[in-house]
């Protein structure tokens, strides 16, 4: 057991010193108890150890062909839909500030290591950039009828997939409300 232990050693430490430096010595010595020893320090009664040159392996040049590049194109098609889970079609949003909360699905999720990313539109305008978050909280929306759709698109900006149209109400309560100012008609 013993010796099995000291050969373990002595072979990491030969290894050891085969990786750390290609011009350093290394020496082999036996001790009284016929233990082997593997340095890079000589030490008397050492002998030099010759070592083979390491192996030294390039990867092979990858090629493309038409074929990747075609398949390439089928994947980032690969939306089956993209829509709109909130605000739910002609739902009016209370909010005084103006803020909505928009929340999108898509199948399959969305695949932030291609580079996809949700570009939300409201009223035919890009808001903010693109995103992998599935909720945008819209701020400073003016009162009234809008009009919110979200794409996907790949690293490039293009659009891949497109949800349908959502028309949402906002409402905005006013100080010129004469129910809450407490005016007669």
């Amino acid at each position: 057991m013993m010796k099995h232990r000291q050969l373990t050693v002595s072979v990491m430490l030969l290894v050891l010193a085969c990786t750390t430096s290609v011009s350093a010595e290394v020496y082999r010595s036996v001790d009284q108890h016929g233990n082997v020893t593997f340095t890079n320090q000589a030490t008397p009664g050492a002998e030099p150890v010759q070592l083979k040159p390491l192996s030294v392996y390039g990867a092979p040049v990858l090629k493309t062909d038409v074929k990747s590049t075609a398949s390439e194109e089928d994947k980032t098609q690969g939306y089956e839909s993209v829509e709109i889970i909130s605000p739910l079609p002609d739902e009016t949003v209370r909010d005084n500030p103006g803020n909505v909360a928009v929340t999108v699905s898509s199948k399959p999720p969305l695949d932030s290591r291609e580079g996809h990313r949700y570009q939300f539109i409201l009223d035919g305008q890009a808001v903010d950039k693109p995103q992998t978050a599935t909720t945008k909280v819209l701020t400073g929306v003016d009162r009234g009828e809008h009009q919110i759709e979200v794409t996907v698109v790949d690293a490039k900006g293009r659009e891949l997939a497109r949800s349908s149209a959502t028309r949402f109400f906002l409402h905005r309560q006013t100080i010129f409300n004469p129910a809450r100012s407490g005016g007669a008609s």
